[in-house]
Order: structure tokens, then sequence, then C-alpha cells
């Protein structure tokens, strides 16, 4: 009987699981689908130097937010003591929030008498707007989940983004510019906010004083100190590309990066789950530490092989079709940002290995090298792109490619050394995938050559390029090797 309940509560948490995971899927790829609609609305109604100047105003809005969701939400998640902490916890991120709202009035006023930036102010001050709710929702979102919540959580979001998408549309339509995105913002962190208050039912009580203070902050510190590296890197470059090169450059690479980025989130986030699930698996398979770590190995020559199958074709890919797809998707102003796209989607490919360094490191207990790892990435990024930037918009991207390159080589290292992962035999277990390349980019430049010499569209030219490179790309790893797309397909 007790062995029955407990099957019984193994397969609800199992369906519980399944429920929570799929609805987190859902809404996240609802979430993107709504900010790549709205950025590709925007793209047609705004001018680069437009997008420009909200992307910096974007940039300094992620910082503020950076430092005010501060690990509120993963305290909440991981508590497993008195239910006064997690009170006090959403204390701090109110409080957080009231002080980061008031800073980001004071920099909408500065800037508007000091530098006469209207845009930039108004945008600013909207921004600020939420961040008087933003880490107060991101804390209740810990809540929800703790208290399994997770499938109306995902409601929540689905609904926040769709009105946030509505209302920035709705914006442009009627001539708003660049405000029009920063509504967008508004509505749907105002949407998230009043969902997750209604379905948490969490007491909200300014207490500072319950006594968790240190446990809170220790917590916090930790998780702020990686986000901020995490910003540095990423963020960089915005700042450095608007102080050298000016609000239209900004613009092109802003474009260019999240082109990229629609591409290379939709990769990434399926191969990470596969790779927790994989490395984990191996790790409770063992019986050792030893034997971990030597199981470990045995699995990344089975999951890096998976990992270039799947990022190769896209960011090869992405990068031989970039002009045509940035005239298709974004028009004709933005021809610069397609050498950008090219580019980056280079970089995006030697990002790709970076997926695996937490749930590697973390299966094997080697967590602590991530945190000064990463800050060598990042002092190694916000460097050369301070050297490069001032050369021009290409040097810049080319920048990126050359900080890519580092993480790739720091990424290597660390999952080699402190997990065990066997990158030399992946890598000559993908070699199909190599020949599969080659032919994609051979088939692409020769269908290049004969559609020049058509009267054909550049919507039907694209998807024939997109055909063409595929089916050269399948063709020739089959004729290399056969076995190898069933093999390696398997795991997925």
């Amino acid at each position: 009987m007790v062995g029955q309940r407990a099957s019984q509560n193994s397969a609800r948490s199992a369906g519980s699981m399944a429920t929570a995971g799929g609805s987190t899927l859902v809404a996240r790829i609802i979430a993107q689908g709504a900010q790549l609609a709205l950025f590709l609305v925007a793209a047609r109604v705004l001018a680069p130097a437009e997008f420009g100047v909200f992307s910096i105003a974007v940039a300094v809005y992620t910082f503020f937010f950076v430092i005010g969701a501060a690990g509120w939400n993963e305290f909440v998640l991981g508590w497993r003591g008195d239910e006064r902490a997690t009170t006090q916890a959403i204390a701090y991120a109110a409080m957080g929030g009231y002080l980061l709202s008031a800073i980001g009035v004071i920099i909408a006023a500065v800037t508007l008498l000091v530098f006469q930036a209207p845009a930039f102010s108004i945008l600013i001050l909207i921004f600020s707007g939420t961040l008087l709710l933003g880490p107060l929702t991101y804390a209740l979102g810990g809540v929800l989940v703790r208290k399994g919540a997770v499938l109306h959580l995902s409601m929540v979001i689905i609904v926040a983004e769709l009105l946030g998408l509505a209302a920035g549309i709705a914006g442009l339509m009627a001539g708003w510019s660049i405000i029009a995105l920063g509504v967008a913002k508004i509505v749907m962190q105002v949407i998230h906010f009043v969902g997750v208050v209604i379905v948490a039912k969490q007491p909200i009580r300014l207490v500072l004083n319950g006594g968790y203070a240190a446990e809170i902050f220790e917590v916090s510190r930790s998780i702020l100190s990686n986000r901020i590296i995490s910003f540095i890197s990423g963020n960089s470059s915005t700042f450095l590309i608007g102080a050298f090169l000016g609000m239209a450059s900004v613009g092109y690479y802003r474009a260019a990066e999240r082109v990229v980025s629609a591409v290379s989130e939709m990769l990434f986030e399926p191969m990470r789950l596969i790779a927790w699930m994989v490395f984990r698996q191996a790790a409770d398979d063992a019986a050792t530490p030893g034997e971990g770590r030597e199981l470990l190995a045995q699995e990344s020559r089975f999951f890096f092989p998976l990992l270039i199958l799947c990022a190769a074709p896209v960011f090869v890919g992405l990068a031989i079709v970039s002009d045509d797809l940035v005239h298709v998707f974004l028009g004709e102003k933005w021809a610069p940002a397609a050498s950008v796209v090219m580019v980056l989607a280079v970089a995006g490919l030697f990002y790709t290995p970076t997926i695996a360094n937490e749930p590697l490191l973390t299966i094997a207990g080697k967590t602590k090298v991530l945190a000064p790892v990463a800050l060598f990435n990042a002092a190694s990024t916000a460097t050369i792109f301070l050297v490069f930037t001032q050369f021009g918009l290409m040097a810049a991207a080319y920048a990126r490619l050359g900080a890519s390159a580092i993480v790739l080589i720091t990424s290597l290292w660390i999952q080699g050394k402190h997990a065990g992962a066997a990158w030399w035999g992946a890598a000559k277990a993908a070699a199909p995938v190599y020949a599969g390349v080659i032919g994609l980019i051979i088939a692409v430049v020769f269908a290049n050559l004969w559609l020049a010499t058509q009267d054909i569209g550049v919507i039907s030219r694209l998807g024939l390029e997109v055909f063409v490179g595929a089916v050269a790309y399948f063709f020739m790893i089959l004729l290399v090797r056969p076995s190898f797309l069933r093999n390696t397909l398997s795991l997925a």
C-alpha cells in the first residue's frame, strides 16, 4: 500500500513537472515571438538612430533592473526555513524598486535639462515606472513557482507579453516613435505585476528587520556579482558604440544582434535543457566521483556532436543569407546591418559551447570556477571593444567576433579541465558536419550565381537559398557517414 501511494505520488510529481516544463516553454516561445514581432514592426517604422537611442535607454534600464532584481527570486525559491524570511526578501525587492525608480527619475531630469534629450528622457522616465514594479514582480514570481503555480505564472507572462505587443504596435502606428516601445514595456510590466499579485496572494509588508538580512544578502551578493559581470559582457558594446560612433551605429549593431539572438535563442534553450538531462543522468549513474567524471566525458562525446550538428548550419547559413534576410525582415534602410549580422552569426557559433558551462560544472561540483572565468571574459570583451570600436561599425562587429573566440577558448578549457569534457573526441566524431557545412556553403554560392540571372523576388530567393543549403548540408553528411544522423539525433 505504501509502495502504491509512493508510486502514485511519483506519477503526480512527474505529471506536474511535465506540465510546469511545458507551460514554461510555451510562455518563453510566445514571449520571444511577441518581442521579435514588435522589433520587426519597429524596424519598419523607426530610423536606425531612433532605434539606437532606444537601445541605449534599454541598456541603462537593464543595468538598474539587474541591481534591483539582485537574487530575491532565487532566495524565495531556495529558502526552506521560516516564511518570515520570504516576506523580508520581498520587502527588500519592493524597497529596491522604489529607490531605483527614484534614481531613474533623477537621470531622466538630468538628461532633459543638461543634455537636451527629450526622447531619451521620456524613455528613462517610463522605465523608471517599470523599475518601481519590476524587482517586486520578479520576487513574487518566485513565490508562484514555490507554490507550484507555474502554469498560472506562465499564463500571466503570456497575457502580459501579448498586451505589451498590442500596445507597442498601436503606439508605433499612432506615430509615437520610440516612446511606443517604452509604453509596450510598461504595459507588459503592469499586467505582469497585477497578475502575480492576484495569483500569489502573498502579503507585501515593508518590514526590513526580520532578522534574516545576512542570509538574504549572501544570496543576493553572489547572484548580483555574476549578473553584473554578464551585463558588462553583453552591454559594454552598446555604450562604447554610442560613444564612438553615434546613435545610428548603435541602431544598426543592436538590430543585427537582435536578428542573431532571435535565431540563437530558439537553438540554445532546448540544447541547454538536453545538456542538463544528459549530464545529470551521467552523474546519477556514477557510483564514485571518478566514475562520474568518466561518464561525463563519455556523454560529452555524444552531446557535443549533436550541438555542433544543430548549430553549424544555423549560424553558417545565417551568415551566408544575411543580406537577403535583413532586406526581407527589416527593410532596405537597414542594409548596413547585414554585414554585421554576417560577422555576429559566426560569433554566435563560437558562443555555442558556452551553453554547457553551467550544466557540466554544476553537476561536476565546480561552479566556483565560473565567476572568475566570466569576469575574465567580460573584462576581455570590454577591452577589445574599447580598442576597436573607434574604427567603425564593422570593427565593432569584429571585436565581438574576437571576444567570442576568447570565450570559446575559456569555455573549452574549463569544461575539459574541471568536468572532463572530451572536446577533442567530440570534434573528431562530428567530422561529417564539416563536410555538410562545406556542401552548404558551395550550394548556396552556386545558387546565388544562378539566381542572379533570374527575375525572382528577394523573398523567393531567400527561401530557395535556405532550401538548397539545408538539402546540401544533410546530403553531404549522409554521403560521408550515413549512420551519423541516426546515432547523433537519438540523443535528443
